[in-house]
């Protein structure tokens, strides 16, 4: 199914506001102290990182600050020559840049991703230092969050749902199996809502390998770097060795939060999420039934298998099940 109303869901009408009794004065004033924007901590952040102008091994750019985690910054470079892609610079932030572990790590997500060579993820461009800073750059993907959707109330209509997730869903597992069938399979670890990106096509792109691994070349250190807490694997959250496996929990929690428009992990902070992910039983095979059905209900489930061996084994496989199911 082609999601060709995607991007009109959110053209409802606004309820008509219930008459209200007149203010005070005194209720004004505290009312436009209230709708005064506060900013949040990364956008403070990110206020702070100042445009600059590089010359990079690929042209010249100027870079703007786009977004930021608790490792990386990521600029939005604006070429400044005709025929020059836009670029999404990823580089450390200052406080971990004597960090070894850190910039092993980025070393290892920049050659991943440089390696990838599919059309709907990052396409790698570039790599160097800006200011005795490590880089590296992919084409600048014009999409948005998939959680800038997901959590809306009322986003999806009712009857669209189970083929939403489905696509969407579909889509990732065919993505997934691109980096694991590779001569050097890849382990990406930190799939979410907020790592996917939906362009105006409703085409999605899986993006931020920074907790990623190749599975051949894995360590001890490879295993150190988790999802976000709400799609943390069980064996992420319990600390053991992870592998694309993880992916595919990851992937059955997107599709759960997009049907059940709701939280999969319902810690309220870090660690009970964490102990949530290390203790939270499998689904029954109807857990989500009377939204799309046994079938598609039982492939889900399995992928949310706490236990990585009984789980699907590869993308390919979980994709076989979605593809059974969903004709």
């Amino acid at each position: 199914m082609k999601l060709s109303e995607l991007f009109r869901w959110r053209k409802k009408k606004p309820a008509q506001p219930k008459a209200a009794p007149k203010p005070s004065p005194a209720s004004k004033a505290k009312a436009a102290a209230l709708r005064k924007p506060v900013k949040s901590n990364a956008e403070q952040s990110l206020q702070a990182i100042k445009p600059i102008n590089v010359k990079l091994n690929i042209g010249q750019y100027r870079l703007e600050p786009f977004t930021e985690g608790g490792v990386c910054v990521v600029m939005k470079g604006i070429p400044k020559e005709a025929g020059k892609p836009k670029l999404a610079v990823k580089l450390v932030r200052e406080q971990w840049l004597n960090h070894a572990a850190v910039r092993r790590q980025f070393s290892n997500e920049s050659q991943i991703v440089k390696e990838l060579h599919h059309p709907f993820l990052p396409k790698y461009l570039s790599r160097g230092l800006i200011d005795g800073k490590a880089y590296y750059a992919y084409e600048f993907i014009e999409g948005v969050p998939l959680i800038n959707l997901s959590q809306e109330k009322d986003r999806f209509p009712p009857e669209l749902i189970k083929d939403i997730a489905t696509n969407i869903v579909k889509q990732l597992l065919e993505q997934l199996v691109h980096v694991q069938e590779r001569l050097k399979p890849v382990a990406h670890g930190d799939i979410s809502s907020e790592n996917i990106l939906i362009d105006s096509k409703q085409r999605i792109y899986l993006v931020d390998f920074g907790c990623s691994h190749f599975v051949k070349q894995a360590h001890k250190d490879s295993y150190q770097w988790l999802a976000k807490p709400s799609f943390i694997s069980p064996e992420q959250a319990k600390g053991e060795i992870w592998d694309h496996r993880s992916d595919l929990y990851q992937a059955g929690i997107l599709f759960y939060e997009l049907v059940k428009n709701r939280r999969w992990n319902v810690g309220k902070s870090k660690r009970e999420k964490v102990l949530f992910a290390a203790s939270k039983e499998k689904p029954s095979d109807t857990f989500l039934e009377d939204i799309v059905g046994i079938d598609i209900s039982t492939v889900v489930a399995k992928l949310l298998d706490p236990n990585p061996r009984t789980r699907h084994q590869t993308a390919k496989e979980a994709l076989a099940d979605f593809e059974a199911v969903s004709k």
